[in-house]
């Protein structure tokens, strides 16, 4: 499993997951009346550290899971491309 749901209030879900040793904490909507889950990201590589938002692109999504998914995603390029760029100093 890429992330788990850790928390469901009122309309608002948020999942935690990880990736190479960072934490992400992705944001989106339980129920969308409008038929559009936007998600946010965040990602942070310890405890101590503040967290950081990732831009994600303006999608629409078909659900909650969706948007999740695609927030992992997002996150994973994100955490990828830092070590990437960190490696090379």
């Amino acid at each position: 499993m890429k992330y788990e749901i850790t928390r469901q209030e009122g309309p608002r879900v948020e999942a935690v997951g990880a990736h190479s040793g960072y934490r992400v904490r992705l944001s989106t909507v339980a129920h969308s009346p409008v038929a559009m889950w936007p998600v946010s990201v965040h990602v942070r590589g310890s405890e101590s550290e503040d967290e950081v938002a990732v831009d994600v692109p303006t999608c629409h999504h078909a659900s909650m899971s969706a948007a999740l998914d695609f927030g992992y995603d997002c996150a994973v390029l994100w955490i990828d491309a830092l070590n990437d760029r960190l490696s090379r100093y």
